[in-house]
């Protein structure tokens, strides 16, 4: 099986990409329109970095709806942090505020005055990551012939 520079094999990344989707979908359904546009007003787009596992998205916060957007090359505002650190605190294995605080979550392009829309975001975000994560892995794996 090819593997990617990120060393994972193509089934793997495939997968992790599309948790990274589905996660984006779950949670627009748990925030409100108010949060859904305090978001976008504060920030429109949020650039995730898997430098580990080089995967890279843009979740698009507008008044209506969050999606999944293009990466981009001069984002505004970036999360970088590897896989293993977002799944330890989606499954409760570490605390995110411990993480960003020892260094493995960094940060660009935060206005500190946004930051309460930012915070407010997390607890729905890595509940819906976990969300995604169960619902991938309890898909039916394909048939072997």
């Amino acid at each position: 099986m090819p593997t990617p520079a990120s060393g994972l094999p193509t089934s793997e990344l495939d997968a992790f990409t599309a948790i990274l989707g589905r996660m984006i979908s779950i949670l627009n359904g748990k925030l409100s329109s108010t949060q859904r546009q305090k978001l976008a007003g504060a920030m429109p787009s949020i650039q995730w970095e898997f430098p580990d596992v080089d995967t890279k998205l843009c979740l698009a916060a507008g008044p209506d709806a969050l999606c999944v957007a293009a990466p981009l090359d001069q984002p505004p505002f970036v999360v970088r942090m590897q896989r293993s650190t977002l799944e330890d605190a989606a499954f409760a294995r570490r605390s995110l505020g411990a993480a960003f605080l020892a260094g493995r979550i960094h940060v660009r392009g935060m206005n500190p005055l946004r930051l309460r829309e930012f915070i407010m975001l997390v607890d729905p975000l890595l509940e819906s990551y976990r969300e995604a994560y169960l619902e991938c892995s309890a898909a039916p794996s394909a048939p072997v012939s």
